[in-house]
């Protein structure tokens, strides 16, 4: 039996409502209307209809097996006496069931959280990596060095404290990159199209992995002669080990994807040349690995570094030589990255000047008290006005005191210096580590790709398409220096891009979604429990290597870690990507359309089809469907 589906030409949609009217009058179901927005247009209704997706990510999601796929037609299908509403309270299920949890919805990837997290709870490791990799290709990455909002917005601190989402993550991740047969997922069809990656940092990858999935020729150009981007020259292995990254680029490798290092775009070949060559897409992902000056007296002396060129000799090993009093100016992650790895190579003295408030620094919490663990002095309210030296080299800092000012209409206070109150600092080196820029030689002169005011690409920020219809571009190269997670996010959403642009298809229907987050979950089943500690290096042994600090939970933790979370929403409704899957709340259940699976095999039709007054509804094989049904979903 061929495969069977359903799909609907949007163009001819009236909004009549009579197929939605039709299928609740024969199912009884509470299924509705959905409100889209199409390009510019005002909101218009879409019935609800099953794509019955061939890996179906309902089905990977749900903990309980409630939802499979028949094996002849492909039709997803929902056992009702299996579903169990994910815990729903009868009576007190809300309208949160149907809406999205918090974890889900401020992760920048928008990793169905509540999914992978409740198969990990029943030890469903693999599931749980597959449903990840839908979102995310680096588990394993991100389990480490992600700033985990998903955790910060946890509705589980309403009755005690976050679930330790990254940890369980790194886990799951972690147990493929043990496994004898590690997980690759299933590559489409091939296509002739080749793809060009400029940069190998997440992003790149990123855009690479789900490329390579739906069957692209893609090729990486990375201008250094190790791949990895600011994964590996900018993270310390404390914080990323390089066997992880390593790990993740040789299963691009098995997915087809090539890799050059010491090609630079703009220097050794151009986009133009590529375009020659045959490439038909280009994404640019080169980060921000520049360091900008900090502009002050003496700033040309020997003993000044920055943050980012410390780093990649550390990497490559070829750390820099220092003394013991090593200033480090900066309140980033990347200011902190740099005073705890001095501390690992001798420096005992070394220390971080930051203008603004502890409170106001932009490190992850985790950071600053590693940091404070690791007896590393932070002074803050202090801003260095110039350098001092002696025979050409940095002895001091004379500094400024600096207080904060009321907010500004921003919200942030800015710092202000107090007169008078001048002083010095002896050093013996000094590393700036004050933030992070693009180096755009990749753009030649006959490129009409456009800079903001900040130094980034301009891009359309739902498709990440530049001025040139086939150049795209993401992660820092476009946000300024940002998170990994974020970056990751951009690539798969640019390789969704290219893969539209490619097909000649609309780069933006069906791409605008707000997830209404659930704020009040049910709490009424759940007693407080402590959250699982994450096992860390002893701070004593941890400065003296680059030993891995934090350590990974073994099994028996990851799964009662799991059985923290409260399913603040349904895992079949946050992950269907068309919003199809609906909760009862009556029954609470989860509910869908199946095409009707048993007038199917009575020779019948649904009412759907069949009252469709435009016949704008479409049932049975795909490839029967006009071809104009294709064009713009």
């Amino acid at each position: 039996m061929a495969k069977v589906t359903l799909m609907i030409n949007e163009g001819e949609c009236m909004g009549c409502h009579a197929c939605e009217v039709a299928c609740k009058q024969e199912h009884g179901l509470g299924v509705g209307p959905r409100v889209i927005r199409v390009l510019e247009r005002a909101p218009s209704f879409k019935p609800l209809f099953c794509h019955h997706c061939e890996d179906a990510p309902c089905a990977l999601a749900c903990p309980e097996d409630a939802i499979t796929i028949e094996a002849k037609t492909k039709v997803v299908l929902l056992n009702e006496d299996q579903c169990n509403g994910c815990d729903a309270i009868i009576g007190k299920s809300g309208v949160e069931k149907q809406q999205t949890a918090p974890c889900k919805g401020e992760c920048p990837a928008h990793i169905d959280v509540q999914g992978f997290v409740n198969l990990a709870s029943k030890g469903k490791f693999e599931e749980a990596l597959k449903l990840i990799k839908l979102a995310n290709p680096f588990p394993s990455i991100c389990g480490r060095v992600c700033h985990h909002p998903c955790e910060q917005n946890c509705n589980r601190d309403q009755i005690d404290e976050p679930v330790s989402i990254r940890a369980i993550e790194r886990y799951v991740g972690d147990l493929d990159l043990r496994a004898s047969t590690r997980y690759i997922p299933k590559i489409k069809t091939r296509k002739k199209e080749k793809v060009a990656i400029i940069g190998s940092g997440p992003s790149g990858l990123s855009c690479a992995y789900y490329l390579a999935l739906e069957g692209y020729r893609v090729t990486i150009f990375e201008k250094a002669s190790v791949l990895g981007g600011m994964l590996t020259l900018g993270i310390p292995s404390y914080r990323l080990p390089k066997k992880i990254v390593e790990a993740e680029l040789d299963l691009l490798r098995k997915m087809g994807v090539t890799m050059k290092t010491c090609v630079e775009i703009g220097k050794d070949k151009t986009i133009a040349q590529l375009r020659k060559e045959g490439f038909s897409a280009f994404f640019i992902a080169i980060g921000a690995q520049e360091s900008p000056r900090l502009g002050i007296e003496g700033e040309e002396l020997g003993g000044i570094y920055n943050g980012l060129e410390y780093l990649r000799g550390i990497n490559t090993g070829k750390p820099i030589k220092l003394g013991q009093r090593v200033a480090v100016i900066g309140g980033g992650n990347a200011a902190l990255d740099v005073v705890r790895s001095a501390r690992r190579l001798g420096s005992e003295k070394a220390f971080i000047l930051y203008r603004r408030s502890l409170e106001e620094m932009p490190s992850r919490p985790e950071e600053i008290n590693e940091c404070k663990e690791e007896k590393i002095p932070i002074r803050v309210l202090t801003q260095p006005i110039r350098f001092i030296g002696k025979n050409g080299k940095v002895q001091a800092i004379e500094c400024v005191k600096m207080r904060l000012t009321e907010p500004d209409g921003s919200g942030r206070r800015k710092p202000e210096p107090i007169p008078d109150s001048e002083f010095r600092i002896k050093v013996d080196a000094v590393i700036a580590a004050i933030g992070q820029e693009s180096d755009w030689c990749c753009l030649t002169p006959d490129c009409t790709c456009r800079l903001t005011e900040w130094g980034t690409l301009k891009v359309d920020p739902l498709t990440l398409q530049s001025d040139e219809p086939d150049i795209f571009a993401g992660g820092d190269a476009v946000r300024g220096p940002k998170s990994v997670i974020e970056a990751i996010a951009d690539g798969r959403e640019g390789a969704i891009s290219i893969n539209l642009y490619l097909r000649g298809q609309n780069l933006r229907i069906g791409r605008e979604r707000e997830f209404q987050v659930i704020k009040e979950p049910q709490r009424e089943k759940y007693d407080p429990t402590p959250r699982i500690l994450i096992p860390a290096l002893d701070p004593k042994k941890r400065i003296k290597n680059f030993g891995e600090v934090q350590k990974g939970l073994p099994k028996k933790s990851a799964i009662q870690e799991a059985k923290r979370c409260i399913s603040c929403g349904s895992c079949c409704v946050q992950a269907c990507p068309y919003d199809v899957m609906q909760f009862n709340h009556e029954r609470t259940k989860a509910v869908k359309c199946d095409l009707c699976f048993e007038k199917r095999n009575q020779g019948e039709v649904p009412a759907c089809y069949a009252i469709c007054p435009t016949h704008c509804i479409y049932w049975g094989n795909p490839k029967e469907f006009p071809e104009e049904i294709y064009s713009g979903l």
